[in-house]
């Protein structure tokens, strides 16, 4: 039986896990010019979001019953298509695995300072583990739940802290920015928000196909707006540079808000909030790097591959949080890192288009061949 999940599950999916990256390291503040004009830059990024994904929506309309691995396959052919696929499914695991590290980090140095990594890591898997297993209902209901819980928290945890801002720190706009850096920071956004595999991993299990184009409208529109805002009253409330070198800067304007005495701890209500969010980020890219892994190798059960990814990806993180720390490269991407999330998102789907439109006879002639 194939599960189901609505409109406004994969919504909320979406936004969770494109506000996380914000939630956290929020690298956008390290983008472009780096200066006052980053909400600047995030305005701009949502043209080239739209722009940067197109190939995949038009692939994944054409091919609405096959996932993304489904349809790289069938356009390719079996041989390259199963080696693209399994590029596809640890570039999926390389995600889950750079977010269960940034969760244990975060843990280990902001909140429980005394607990070993190797505790924090341990909990992580066993519970990614029972609750990737039980499917992806379980995770988009579990979306659809926390979601507006999240957003609303988010959304007050900024407007308790209006005490601390000062817009004028944004100002002059445009003085210390060119066009070119507002572009080129607009697109290194767009660029490390993956998100749009979770809806082409997804594809086949909606139950409106239709809803394709507003979903990523929906999607790409609340989580910007959400992440213009943490932006705006972070830089605002800690100024441009002790935002930049803050290892968690959200958290840090968390801190610093001043609450009556109803809301005295709401630095435990900002774990709380935090910690759904960044389970449910990683949750999602455990179950569709699984489930890439059992259409690549056409078996019948995902569970198998959620086990084996999940003690890869806790024995890695174990790796980097005790031998190989690395958050100061995870805030500040690098070209090349660019230019891989460039090749998976744009790059590979965008030739899948040319192969599909030089094969499309072939196609036509299977399509009424099946029917």
């Amino acid at each position: 039986m194939i599960e189901k999940i609505s409109t406004r599950q994969i919504i909320f999916v979406i936004i969770i896990s494109r506000v996380t990256t914000v939630l956290t390291v929020m690298p956008i503040i390290h983008m472009g010019s780096a200066n006052q004009d980053i909400w600047v830059m995030i305005l701009v990024s949502s043209f080239y979001t739209i722009l940067s994904i197109i190939p995949i929506l038009f692939l994944s309309a054409k091919f609405s019953n096959l996932t993304i691995i489904g349809y790289i396959e069938k356009i390719f052919g079996k041989v390259i298509g199963k080696i693209i696929g399994i590029f596809y499914g640890i570039f999926f695991i390389r995600t889950s695995i750079l977010f269960f590290y940034i969760a244990t980090q975060m843990i280990r140095t902001a909140f429980m300072t005394e607990l070993a990594p190797i505790i924090i890591i341990l909990i992580l898997m066993i519970v990614c583990i029972y609750i990737t297993s039980k499917g992806l209902e379980v995770i988009a209901r579990a979306a659809e739940l926390f979601g507006p819980i999240i957003i609303i928290s988010l959304i007050i945890f900024m407007l308790l802290g209006y005490n601390n801002i000062d817009f004028s720190v944004l100002l002059p706009i445009y003085r210390d920015s060119g066009f070119l850096d507002i572009n080129l920071g607009a697109i290194q956004i767009t660029l490390i928000f993956t998100d749009i595999y979770i809806l082409a991993m997804n594809i086949p299990q909606l139950e409106n196909k239709k809803d394709l184009y507003k979903i990523i409208i929906k999607a790409t529109a609340y989580s910007l707006s959400l992440i213009l805002m943490m932006i705006v009253v972070t830089q605002t409330s800690l100024g441009i540079e002790q935002a930049r070198h803050s290892n968690y800067p959200f958290l840090t304007y968390v801190r610093m808000v001043r609450t009556y005495s109803v809301f005295e701890r709401i630095e435990s209500a900002f774990l709380v909030i935090w910690t759904l969010s960044i389970m449910i980020r990683i949750i999602t890219y455990l179950y569709i790097s699984s489930y890439a892994f059992k259409e690549i190798f056409k078996k019948k059960e995902v569970n198998i591959f959620v086990y084996i990814i999940t003690i890869i990806s806790a024995v890695i993180t174990y790796y980097l949080a005790d031998i190989n720390p690395m958050i100061e490269e995870i805030a500040v991407p690098k070209l090349l890192e660019y230019i891989y999330y460039f090749v998976f998102k744009t790059g590979i789907p965008t030739i899948a288009i040319i192969v599909y439109f030089f094969r499309r006879s072939s196609f036509e002639k299977q399509e009424r061949l099946g029917n």
